[in-house]
């Protein structure tokens, strides 16, 4: 599956969008769009795909994610029997991060949110009871006027940052940037790897882009994002590779070098690092889920 850029439509009355949809199954378009997206189930069961992550959906399946993080929930091969008589249902949230203002999470009362849309960078999954108060929220919140809307969805996710049942899905970021604490100097840092990562990348030249040291730049980087250089290029290497795995045009060996790496032993140890599996398993996962649908 090819990631396609999804522009969703352009809605002057609004900084909340919700819709319930109610369909013969779901969309099945592997995509991403710059808005936050919170999705809960009603109806329907599935394999959904979140960055590199492969798993299982089914009704109440409620997960939050962050800007430009490609997913999809495909439903099961039965939906589209033409006798089938199955439907899906769900309700769709779509928010931007600044959708009151680029300030709002750094005020003390909303910190809980801001750590729970950070940690929404490689997507979240949330394991609630049937009958969990969050649900009887999402289920209001389309029959409402627009601002007791905006209202309401600080409410949900001030509910959703308290969850201690939470699973980040893709092991991989697949921002640009760390939303909630951008800066320039980190921009042009990112940047620069995410445009560069097929080719060997010299700490050296990083630093000079960014106009520091490389011990600065090192410690620089770490304090921004919690992860190495290293770490983030490899990261970086490895959610293309995955894309590529999805894709399935390529061979895990030309994958390899596509990437980045000249060695297929190093490119093997960072994949099983950063996915807990091999790209062999990994392409035998996605192989048999979408053999299921």
């Amino acid at each position: 599956m090819q990631a396609q850029y999804f522009k969703l439509p352009k809605q002057f009355h609004q900084s909340v969008s919700v819709r319930i949809d109610r369909l013969p199954y779901f969309y099945s378009d592997w995509h991403y769009h710059p808005e936050l997206e919170l999705v809960y189930i009603i109806k329907g069961e599935g394999t959904r795909f979140v960055g590199d992550n492969i798993d299982r959906f089914e009704s109440g399946d409620l997960v939050l994610l962050n800007s430009n993080l490609p997913h999809v929930w495909k439903s099961d091969e039965e939906y589209f029997k033409p006798e089938s008589k199955k439907t899906v249902a769900a309700i769709v949230i779509h928010f931007q991060i600044d959708f009151l203002g680029s300030q709002l999470w750094n005020v003390p009362e909303f910190s809980t949110i801001s750590k729970l849309l950070e940690s929404s960078r490689s997507g979240i999954s949330f394991h609630i009871p049937t009958r969990h108060p969050i649900k009887k929220l999402l289920i209001k919140i389309p029959n409402l006027s627009l601002f007791d809307r905006l209202l309401m969805l600080l409410t949900i996710l001030n509910q959703l940052s308290t969850i201690k049942e939470q699973k980040n899905l893709s092991g991989i970021s697949y921002t640009e940037n760390n939303l909630l604490n951008k800066s320039e100097r980190l921009d042009k840092i990112n940047n620069f790897i995410i445009n560069n990562f097929k080719n060997e990348i010299q700490h050296e030249k990083v630093a000079a882009i960014a106009n520091m040291t490389v011990a600065s730049l090192c410690r620089y980087f770490k304090k921004k994002t919690r992860k190495t250089l290293t770490e983030f290029i490899n990261e970086v290497r490895i959610g293309y590779a995955c894309k590529l795995l999805i894709d399935g045009k390529y061979s895990i060996s030309d994958i390899c070098y596509q990437c980045g790496y000249n060695n297929p032993s190093y490119f093997n140890r960072q994949f099983k690092k950063i996915t807990q599996i091999n790209p062999g398993q990994y392409l035998a996962k996605k192989d048999q889920f979408e053999r299921i649908n």
